[in-house]
């Protein structure tokens, strides 16, 4: 018999958060427990302000779930990020992924990194996990192509110069950041640190200044456009070069899709992320909804809203969140 065959599959995957989206990542938890339930996950939750409550009450639930072992792993000297926040807008826990591999143990070799509340799994994702890296940074979705001629074609390093003029397109993000595989071992390989981004972001800066040798705030668009920036020509596309294609993204199938494509896709989203939407789910005014949600900020929006195809996704989520209330209900939350 093949051990390997018979080997339960195990997955690192790694999100940042603070207390805001707490309420959310408990349905992204149940989510993933339910469909990877044939698998062994262990989540690494970055953060820097997240409140004792709130740790307990997510260790509490992934022991529940009884296949998600939870790990808390504190960020130290968060005030590092702030030229990054400043340069890109978004929060310190944006940023706080781009030095996992400095955070994480040394024996975890890659990872998959997931948006806090607005991802939820809902497939195998082990062809996305167990891709090859190729000797890249990064396995990512794409998100845009270099038009060469009649073909598409990825970026390179070169194509930073300014002069060759994709800077700003770059900049804006060639992936969508929502998941992402990150090479931890390369990382750290290449000693790559917060100096690093730091003195990137510094460059740009000088590379997009204008007359009065400033540039304003964004730079580039909060973690994937500083991510493109810093490993360009260095980030493998899923599924390339066979697809060619922005909207073959199985792995991190973002629900603005159907914004500009009416049919499904040929493909079942294993990865579902509620971006490029009017607005997230937990701020649409389902029929029947949990008081906590209508309490946390602003009026709810009518599902009206939406595409008719993207309702559907909403709904599935609202079936994760009462699944989760019942599964916090027995752990007497």
């Amino acid at each position: 018999m093949n051990l390997e065959q018979t080997s339960q599959p195990h997955y690192n995957i790694l999100t940042s958060s603070d207390d805001t989206l707490a309420p959310q990542m408990t349905i992204s938890l149940t989510a993933m427990a339910k469909n990877l339930a044939h698998a062994h996950i262990d989540l690494y939750l970055l953060h820097s302000q997240i409140s004792p409550g709130t740790i307990k009450m997510l260790t509490d639930l992934c022991n529940g779930c009884g296949n998600i072992t939870f790990h808390e792993i504190v960020v130290p000297d968060p005030e590092n990020y702030d030229p990054l926040v400043r340069a890109g807008r978004w929060y310190r826990e944006t940023y706080y992924p781009l030095c996992a591999h400095q955070l994480l143990p040394d024996t975890i070799d890659r990872i998959l990194y997931l948006d806090a509340g607005d991802t939820l799994v809902v497939g195998d994702i082990a062809p996305y996990y167990n891709c090859d890296f190729d000797d890249n940074f990064l396995i990512v979705t794409p998100q845009k192509y270099k038009p060469e001629g009649d073909n598409f074609v990825l970026y390179k390093t070169d194509d930073l110069l300014p002069k060759k003029g994709y800077l700003p397109d770059i900049l804006e993000g060639i992936f969508n950041s929502g998941s992402y595989m990150i090479n931890l071992k390369k990382m750290r390989e290449h000693a790559i640190n917060i100096t690093y981004y730091l003195d990137l972001t510094e460059q740009l800066q000088k590379a997009l200044a204008g007359p009065d040798g400033k540039k304003e705030p964004p730079v580039y668009f909060g973690d994937q456009g500083l991510l493109s920036a810093a490993f360009i020509g260095r980030i493998k596309y899923f599924g390339y070069p066979q697809i060619r294609y922005v909207w073959y993204n199985p792995f991190n199938f973002c629900i603005g899709y159907y914004r500009y494509v009416e049919q499904k896709p040929d493909y079942q989203p294993a990865i579902l992320h509620f971006a490029g939407v009017p607005f997230k789910p937990w701020k649409a005014a389902y029929p029947i909804f949990p008081e906590r949600f209508r309490q946390s900020g602003g009026d709810l929006q009518s599902l009206s809203g939406l595409k008719p195809q993207q309702i559907e996704y909403y709904f599935l989520w609202l079936e994760y969140l009462f699944l989760t209330d019942k599964v916090l209900s027995l752990l007497s939350y």
